[in-house]
């Protein structure tokens, strides 16, 4: 093979790729992240208000800055939690993550509670093997075509492992103060 088939094969190559390529806005990944992060924290406050109004509970923030690929270094903030003598730390950990569109570790004397960003409808981890056609179509280890779906509506949900299962439960006020006492721990 001479030179100028490989520059062919090569250019050929390069097309192929920008072809298949979608364009990702990551200024808006991570706006939207920090939004999410913000209301994660909106919600937290709202919870703990009257335990944070008579004193029981004091909420601050402090600045963390994490790094990510194709996004960079950012500030953002954690949120600690102090009851008593015991502190719990809210950190975020990144939106660049597999199989989630971000994760907040909350941390304790007693152990850590993960939150992640995932779809609303979703109950837990799964596995499905998407097929794609020759002719493009997309189609699930059924079979059938629900791989096709619509825009994902992403949710906080606390992540629970228990053997090999990792299943979600719902980020609520009463789930979200059960983790809290589990980290808080006695």
């Amino acid at each position: 093979m001479s030179i100028k088939e490989l520059k062919i094969f090569i250019d050929s190559e390069n097309k192929k790729i920008t072809e298949d390529e979608v364009e990702i806005n990551w200024d808006k990944q991570k706006k939207d992240w920090l939004d999410f992060v913000n209301d994660f924290y909106v919600k937290i406050k709202s919870w703990l208000k009257p335990l944070i109004d008579d004193g029981s509970i004091v909420v601050s923030f402090s600045k963390v800055n994490l790094k990510e690929d194709f996004i960079g270094s950012y500030d953002l903030e954690k949120m600690v939690i102090k009851v008593a003598r015991k502190e719990v730390e809210l950190v975020p950990v990144g939106t660049l993550l597999i199989g989630t569109k971000g994760r907040i570790d909350m941390k304790g004397l007693s152990g850590k509670v993960q939150f992640i960003l995932a779809d609303k409808k979703s109950s837990g981890v799964k596995f499905t093997v998407k097929i794609h056609t020759v002719n493009g179509e997309v189609v699930d280890s059924n079979g059938d075509d629900s791989a096709k779906k619509n825009e994902i509506e992403w949710d906080w949900k606390i992540v629970r492992r228990g053997g090999n299962k990792i299943e979600f439960d719902e980020f609520n006020e009463d789930n979200f103060i059960s983790a809290l006492i589990e980290v808080m721990g006695s």
